[in-house]
């Protein structure tokens, strides 16, 4: 199901990041309703040029969307371990990037995934690794990446993964 989300969208994900680099604390948003409160799945990326700065979101959803905003945005902001913590200083300098995903279908090799318009899922052994649509120019690159973030060292018995999203970048869609 298409999604369009609006401007206030990166309004909850920078106020979030805003607020917690602040206080330590998490904001509310009470006053949002519609699309804001029903259960979507979303990655909340941090970009500074063409570099990741942090990234955090899940593909099942059990919290509503403004939940997942503000949480993924403090985690990408401040907790990603493949990066270190964003300050106040450069926040200034972050477009945020939300990535709704739909249900991820299994695919039998890399030869089914198109890395830029897919993303990967790479599960094996209870661990899995997300690479999200664009992040990688090759499958093969998006594979080690997804190995990579799930922390497995081999590929055999690995199972594959393949999922669409929509992707909006702050100042406008993708």
């Amino acid at each position: 199901m298409p999604v369009s989300i609006s401007e206030t969208a990166f309004s909850v994900c920078r106020k979030a990041i805003e607020n917690y680099l602040e206080t330590g604390e998490k904001i509310k948003f009470p006053n949002l309703t519609g699309l804001f409160r029903e259960n979507i799945p979303v990655f909340v990326s941090l970009k500074k040029g063409n570099q990741t700065r942090g990234c955090a979101g899940t593909l099942l959803s059990e919290k509503s969307f403004v939940e997942n905003l503000v949480d993924f945005s403090i985690i990408a902001a401040t907790q990603d371990f493949r990066y270190r913590a964003i300050d106040k200083q450069e926040l200034k300098e972050i477009k945020i990037q939300i990535t709704i995903p739909v249900q991820p279908v299994e695919i039998p090799s890399l030869f089914f995934y198109n890395p830029e318009t897919e993303g990967l899922i790479v599960e094996k052994n209870g661990k899995n690794g997300i690479v999200l649509p664009n992040e990688a120019k090759t499958a093969q690159y998006a594979l080690k990446i997804g190995l990579r973030n799930a922390g497995i060292n081999d590929v055999s018995s690995a199972r594959l993964l393949k999922f669409k999203a929509q992707i909006f970048i702050e100042g406008g869609k993708e």
